[in-house]
């Protein structure tokens, strides 16, 4: 029983909600994964280390199927002639933000009360018993021929579902599954309406798609097999279905294929709490990072008693370098989902997004603050906050768009150079070593984009 979605405007207000949410979730799990102690120093023995490097790559892979799901919500958007949206607003928000879908959006460190939220987030509607996550699923044909029947609603409602300044009290989804299920029987209920021609009216070379596992085909973008992801290249009904389908099944698990259910986001968090709260593995896995580590208010915020400012100058700078870098990673892909694109500048901007943003500079850079004092007068470490201010993620006009981008690469490169943290620590200190390493990074890929990527597209 579905929340009845009946025109296309419908559909990409409903799709915007996704991808806000899809955007919103991963930068959680990151946050929680990046606050996973590394060492022993840090006062874990050996066994108790190695567990908590299990966690945290299920933390991450979590976090990159978030990120598999987002792109293929934007893929969606696309095909039925809809923008790529990456807007999202700060953390922390109140649970009221997304009104019965019931998320409360915050960034905390790994712990017990974090994986049951977390757990909370992915769970089944309605919720399963104790024995789901041991529980064979039902097959994938099976799962799209259920998405496929013909919908049958609940309630007319959601057309303002996500839609910009949509008061949460119109949200009336009840869970992150049913979003999708009624995003399903939307997609089948207006192709029937106006026919899949005048609903699939997008630019498909706008799409990112591929990967090791895409049912259909490698596409255009083999390097994206490098990072695990599987894009679906959303063209008509049955393909926009199989992307849905994708989702749930990663998520939520409760029709997902035999021998994957203990895969799914859901049982993953479950097992894990299940693990964390066993008396005899007992241990805090995670840095004494603070809530919510921001450093400055912002006036989306609902929840502003929950923020914790970063006051300690040399880790508010390195706080704010780390927004300045996500803002750009963001940039890259608004402009990379923006039009099509050819297959030269294609490549060349998934591997600036991908590597080295995300894993050269995002994470890097999150994991040093999780080591660093938030505050000059109080106990407490920092993290990263995913920052954005108002209307940030606007491209500049094409004719700018490539010096837009090296003006940022530039201002990086300087800014990585000329950190206080410098003068205050030794040279060899092995936090000192990593951001030195990182600024030689950055001031190559400044030099780079110069050289060669600013032609990309051009002249082909």
């Amino acid at each position: 029983m579905a929340i009845e979605l009946n025109t296309r405007e419908d559909l990409i207000n409903t799709l915007h909600l996704a991808a806000e949410l899809e955007h919103n979730l991963m930068c959680q799990y990151l946050f929680a994964a990046y606050s996973m102690k590394r060492s022993t120093g840090e006062g874990l023995d050996e066994v108790q280390l190695e567990k908590a490097r299990g966690w945290g790559a299920l933390m991450t892979l979590v976090a990159r199927q978030e990120m598999e799901h987002m792109g293929l919500v934007l893929n969606l958007l696309t095909a039925v002639g809809g923008t790529p949206y990456f807007q999202r607003p700060n953390f922390p928000q109140r649970e009221s933000r997304y009104g019965k879908l019931g998320i409360k959006s915050e960034l905390t460190r790994f712990d017990k009360e974090t994986i049951k939220r977390f757990q909370g987030f992915e769970a089944p509607h309605p919720l399963p018993g104790p024995e789901f996550c041991a529980a064979r699923g039902v097959s994938r044909e099976e799962l799209r021929a259920q998405l496929l029947a013909p919908p049958v609603f609940t309630e007319r409602a959601a057309a303002k579902a996500g839609a910009r300044g949509a008061p949460p009290s119109v949200i009336e989804f009840t869970s992150v599954q049913d979003l999708y299920e009624s995003l399903a029987a939307g997609f089948v209920n207006v192709a029937g309406k106006i026919g899949e021609k005048n609903l699939f009216v997008g630019d498909v070379n706008a799409e990112i798609w591929g990967g090791p596992n895409t049912p259909y085909g490698t596409g255009s973008m083999d390097d994206l097999s490098q990072y695990g992801l599987d894009l679906i290249q959303v063209t008509d009904l049955a393909s926009a279905i199989e992307a849905i389908v994708e989702i749930i099944e990663q998520g939520e698990g409760i029709k997902a294929p035999p021998d994957y259910v203990e895969h799914t986001h859901y049982c993953i968090f479950t097992n894990m709490l299940g693990e964390m709260s066993d008396g005899r593995r007992g241990f805090d896995a995670a840095r004494p990072v603070v809530r919510n580590p921001l450093t400055k208010m912002h006036p989306d915020i609902t929840a502003p008693e929950e923020v914790n400012i970063i006051t300690r100058p040399e880790t508010r700078q390195l706080a704010e370098l780390f927004n300045l870098t996500y803002e750009l990673m963001l940039l890259m892909m608004l402009f990379l989902y923006g039009s099509a694109r050819t297959l030269n500048e294609r490549v060349d901007f998934m591997n600036a997004i991908f590597f080295p943003l995300m894993t050269m500079f995002i994470r890097p850079l999150s994991e040093t603050l999780t080591q660093l004092p938030a505050f000059k007068d109080k106990k407490g470490n920092a993290g990263p906050g995913f920052e954005l201010t108002k209307d940030v993620l606007v491209l500049p006009q094409p004719e700018e768009t490539w010096g837009e981008f090296q003006k940022y690469f530039d201002v990086l490169a300087w800014q990585f150079e000329h950190l206080w943290i410098y003068e205050l620590r030794p040279a060899d200190d092995p936090l000192i070593v990593r951001l030195r390493y990182t600024a030689e990074n950055m001031r190559r890929l400044s030099d780079d984009w110069r050289a060669h990527w600013k032609n990309v597209g051009r002249g082909e």
